[in-house]
């Protein structure tokens, strides 16, 4: 088995096509929340600053990472599973 291969959706030379088939990366999407999150610090009384935004996103951007690599882990547990029964 090759290894190396990636899906398409995983093909990191054209980041062009990612974005269209990631739709949730947009500029689009990242300019509605920034105004998502301008409105919830106004209904909280707070300041809405970039660097607040910023770290929302990453806080983001890790829960989404590590789902992604719970999904990866099980994947491969259920791959050395299935291994396992063909030897």
């Amino acid at each position: 088995m090759d290894t190396n291969r990636f899906k398409s959706s995983h093909d990191f030379s054209n980041i062009q096509k990612n974005l269209h088939n990631n739709p949730g990366y947009h500029v689009e999407s990242y300019s509605q929340q920034v105004k998502d999150y301008m409105h919830d610090m106004k209904t909280k009384n707070q300041e809405a600053t970039k660097q607040g935004f910023v770290a929302h996103a990453q806080k983001s951007a890790k829960n989404v990472w590590d789902e992604i690599q719970e999904m990866a882990s099980e994947a491969w547990n259920k791959n050395q599973d299935h291994s396992d029964e063909d030897q």
